[in-house]
């Protein structure tokens, strides 16, 4: 079983964890930021990054408990119930609920830069390699960031259902070189969009921000 966070109250330590599965090739910035963001927004003692290559794993340490092996060698194993955990699939039929989520140990979300139209890459690298009978929801019609996904899960279980959420389809960030246009669902925070923090200026100059890539940077764990 992946480590077990030990909360200052029944209802922290019931939290699910959330599993990252790292997808792609190289832990670009952009992902970095989303990464780093989703552990801001649900706690890094909840976040756990599977399938991490090992030139990855001091950074992502930083921001969650890291393991080499995907979460479905972990599943074969035995190591993870299959009845313990639910994965984020925007191909199922189903949505989550509270109620779903109050029976997950583990939520799985799929370390994916997104596509315009989806690729279905999720079901493709995640849920159709567990056993059957393993619980996959859909967050909605529309497809997440990594982070906005996290904070999606975040507000149905600090607020027992959806009751207020707001979300926007498409957003446009200004830069240097014009407006770029991000084509994905972003939750609405005191009615602005959800970014991850640093992302705006990364797409202004294409670079990290100073402050983040000193923490990045830095032998201290952010905990």
């Amino acid at each position: 079983m992946l480590l077990r966070p030990v909360g200052n109250s029944e209802r922290l330590a019931l939290k699910p964890l959330i599993v990252i599965e790292h997808l792609e090739s190289e832990l670009r910035p952009w992902l970095l930021l989303e990464y780093r963001h989703a552990s801001i927004i649900y706690g890094r003692s909840h976040v756990v990054f599977t399938n991490v290559p090992s030139k990855y794993a001091s950074i992502l340490s930083k921001y969650g408990r890291v393991m080499h092996e995907s979460i479905v060698e972990l599943v074969a194993r035995g190591e993870v119930g299959a009845g313990d955990l639910v994965v984020l699939d925007p191909r199922a039929k189903s949505s989550l609920t509270y109620e779903e989520l109050l029976k997950a140990k583990y939520v799985v979300i799929g370390g994916i830069l997104g596509d315009h139209p989806p690729r279905g890459r999720t079901h493709s690298y995640i849920t159709s390699r567990l056993p059957r009978g393993v619980k996959a929801f859909n967050i909605g019609d529309g497809q997440y960031s990594i982070d906005g996904a996290v904070y999606y899960v975040n507000y149905l279980w600090t607020n027992r259902g959806l009751n207020g959420y707001e979300y926007i389809d498409g957003i446009y960030v200004e830069t240097n070189q014009g407006h770029v246009y991000l084509p994905f669902r972003y939750p609405l925070v005191n009615g602005k969009p959800l970014l991850a923090d640093g992302l705006e200026y990364y797409l202004k100059y294409r670079k990290v921000r100073d402050d983040i890539w000193a923490e990045i940077l830095s032998q201290k764990l952010n905990v």
